[in-house]
C-alpha cells in the first residue's frame, strides 16, 4: 500500500512541479514585459510660464525620470533680467511632476548644475546675491537622497563675477573637481577657473587664469579617461589659438597646453565620453560646398588622444539648424546607441510671431552612421537646451516653447523611447515627422528631407488621387513640381514593407 502511495504521488509532484515552473515562467514573462514597457515608456511635459524659467542640464532619476535645476528669474526672455530662485523638478518615468523647492533666507540664487554622490546624496551649485552684496557669489550646496538641503556655502569674488557658474563636477573619491568659468558685464568672453572641494562645499584648492590668453566662448569641459587630466574645448581664442582647440589642464589644475582642434569655423560645443573611451563633439559649422552659408549640426569623434576619427553632419541648405543652445547635443550610455539633438529653423532672437522651428531627434551607431533623424514641432519656435539619454533605454530632449502672449519660453520636455518615438496614447501628442518639406508654400521644386532608406514621396490631390510619385535619396530630394496647378495638395511618405509612414500638407503657389 505504501509503495503504490509513493508510485502515485510522484506524477503528482511532477506535475505540481511542473506547473509550478510555468507558473514562474509566466510571472517571469510578465515581468520582462512590465519593465520592457516601463523601459520604453514616454512622456510629454509643456508647463506654462508665469515668470522667466531656464535649465540647461539634467540627470537621470534611475527609474526613467529626470532631475532638472529649475530657475526663476525677471523680466521677460531676450531682455534684462536677474535673479529670483531655484528649484528642482522631478518628472517621472509617465510624465508626473514634483519639485523641491529652497531658500537661503533673502538671498536671491540660480542653479547651474546637480551632481549625484558615489556614495549617495547630490552636490547642487549654482550662484547667488546674499543679503547686501552687489556681487555673485558660487555658491555650492549638499543635499540628502530626498533632496533635502544639508548645508550651503556661498563663496564671494572681487572681481570678475557678473557670472561664476560651475560648468561641469568630477569627482575623484572625496574630492570635487569643478570647472568655474568667470567673467564681467556684458560677459561676451569667459576665463576658466578651477576649484578643488570636499564633500562638504569647502574649497580645497583654486586656480583662477586671469589672462586674455585664456579667454573663450562657450567652453566645454571633458575629463579623461584615466581622471589624470581635464580638456577644456574652445570655439576660438584660447591659448594662443586663433581657432577651434583644445587644452589640457593636470589633476592639479596646471595648464600644459593648448592644441588646434580639427573642426574649422565651428561653435557651440558640447562634449561627452562614449562607453568605450571615444569623445563625442557636439557642435554648430557650416555645411559644406562653397555656395551656401547656412549653419549645420555636426557630429565628431575623436580618439582619447584627441585625433579626429570622423565627422558627419545634419541640416538643409535653406534652413539654419542648431546644436542645443546651452547644453548637451548629444550623449549615450552604449556605444552602439548615441543620441543626439538640436533644432531646425533657428533665427534671430526674439522670434517672429509667425517664425517656427522643429526639434530635431536623432541616433547613430558608434561610426555615426545615421539610423533615424526626426522633426518634432512645427507648430510654434521650440529653442532645444539639452539632450539626456536615460538608463532605461529612452532619451529626454528640453526644447522650451516661446509663447509670444507672455515673451516667455514656456518649458517643454519630451521624453522618446530609442527609435525616437512616442508611446503613450494620451491626447495632443505632438506630430513626429520622418521627413521634412520646405519650401511651404513652393514654386518650381519641393525640397524633401528624409533620412529613411528606400523611402519613395507620392504627390495626391486632397481627393487621394495620385498625381506623381518620387524616389528619395537618404537626405535632401528635389521634387519638381512645375507642372502642378497652384492649390492645395497631399505629399505621402512611405517605405518598402512598411507602406505609408506619413502625410504632409503643401500648397504650390
Amino acid at each position: 500500500m505504501d509503495r503504490n502511495v509513493k508510485y502515485l504521488t510522484l506524477p503528482e509532484n511532477r506535475l505540481k512541479l511542473k506547473s509550478m515552473k510555468n507558473i514562474v515562467a509566466v510571472v517571469l514573462l510578465m515581468f520582462i514585459l512590465v519593465f520592457h514597457a516601463q523601459a520604453q515608456g514616454t512622456f510629454e511635459v509643456l508647463i506654462p510660464s508665469v515668470t522667466r524659467t531656464g535649465s540647461y542640464m539634467a540627470i537621470d532619476d534611475g527609474n526613467g525620470g529626470i532631475i532638472a535645476p529649475m530657475n526663476n528669474l525677471t523680466g521677460k526672455d531676450y531682455g534684462q533680467t536677474s535673479y529670483i530662485s531655484g528649484y528642482l523638478l522631478n518628472i517621472s518615468a509617465t510624465g508626473d511632476t514634483s519639485s523641491h523647492r529652497y531658500s537661503f533666507h533673502d538671498t536671491t540664487f540660480f542653479l547651474s548644475k546637480i551632481h549625484r554622490l558615489t556614495n549617495g546624496g547630490y552636490i547642487l551649485t549654482g550662484e547667488s546675491v546674499p543679503p547686501g552684496s552687489v556681487s555673485k557669489c558660487l555658491m555650492i550646496a549638499g543635499l540628502d537622497d530626498d533632496f533635502n538641503l544639508m548645508w550651503a556655502k556661498h563663496h564671494s569674488y572681487d572681481s570678475m563675477n557678473y557670472r561664476v557658474a560651475v560648468d561641469n563636477i568630477f569627482q575623484i573619491g572625496d574630492t570635487l573637481i569643478m570647472p568655474v568659468v568667470r567673467c564681467e558685464f556684458p560677459c561676451g568672453a569667459t576665463n576658466p577657473m578651477f576649484i578643488k572641494v570636499d564633500l562638504y562645499g569647502n574649497i580645497m584648492q583654486e586656480v583662477f587664469y586671469d589672462d586674455t590668453l585664456y579667454r573663450c566662448f562657450s567652453p566645454s569641459f571633458l575629463q579623461s579617461i584615466d581622471k589624470n587630466y581635464i580638456y577644456l574645448f574652445a570655439d576660438a581664442f584660447f591659448g594662443g589659438v586663433s581657432g577651434p582647440s583644445y587644452s589640457i589642464f593636470d589633476r592639479n589644475l596646471n595648464y600644459i597646453s593648448t592644441i588646434p582642434l580639427s573642426v574649422q569655423d565651428s561653435w557651440r560645443y558640447s562634449t561627452t565620453l562614449t562607453p568605450d573611451s571615444i569623445i563625442l563633439l557636439s557642435y554648430v559649422a557650416r555645411r559644406p560646398g562653397p555656395s551656401t552659408n547656412d549653419d549645420n549640426v555636426w557630429l565628431a569623434r575623436f580618439d582619447t588622444a584627441v585625433n579626429l576619427l570622423g565627422r558627419v553632419n545634419f541640416g538643409a541648405i535653406d534652413t539654419a539648424d542648431y546644436s542645443p543652445y546651452w547644453g548637451a547635443g548629444v550623449g549615450c550610455l552604449h556605444p552602439d546607441t548615441i543620441f543626439f539633438s538640436g533644432y531646425k529653423n533657428a533665427t534671430g532672437w526674439p522670434p517672429s510671431s509667425t517664425h517656427v522651428s522643429w526639434i530635431m531627434a536623432g541616433q547613430v551607431d558608434s561610426q555615426l552612421q545615421l539610423r533615424y533623424l526626426h522633426y518634432i514641432g512645427g507648430d510654434a519656435f521650440y529653442e532645444t537646451r539639452y539632450i539626456l539619454p536615460l538608463s532605461d533605454g529612452g532619451f529626454v530632449i528640453h526644447a522650451p516653447r516661446f509663447n509670444h502672449d507672455t515673451d516667455l519660453y514656456d518649458m517643454y520636455f519630451i521624453k522618446l523611447n530609442r527609435e525616437g518615438l512616442i508611446t503613450s496614447n494620451k491626447p495632443g501628442q505632438i506630430i513626429i515627422n520622418r521627413a521634412f518639406i520646405s519650401p511651404n508654400p513652393a514654386k518650381e521644386y519641393l525640397k524633401v528631407e528624409c533620412m529613411l532608406k528606400q523611402a519613395e514621396a507620392s504627390v495626391l490631390t486632397l481627393s487621394g488621387a495620385e498625381i506623381f510619385s518620387y524616389k528619395l535619396e537618404q537626405g535632401t530630394t528635389n521634387l519638381p513640381i512645375q507642372n502642378l496647378k497652384p492649390g492645395m495638395y497631399l505629399l505621402k511618405i512611405s517605405t518598402m514593407g512598411k507602406g505609408v509612414i506619413e502625410t504632409h500638407k503643401f500648397i504650390k503657389q
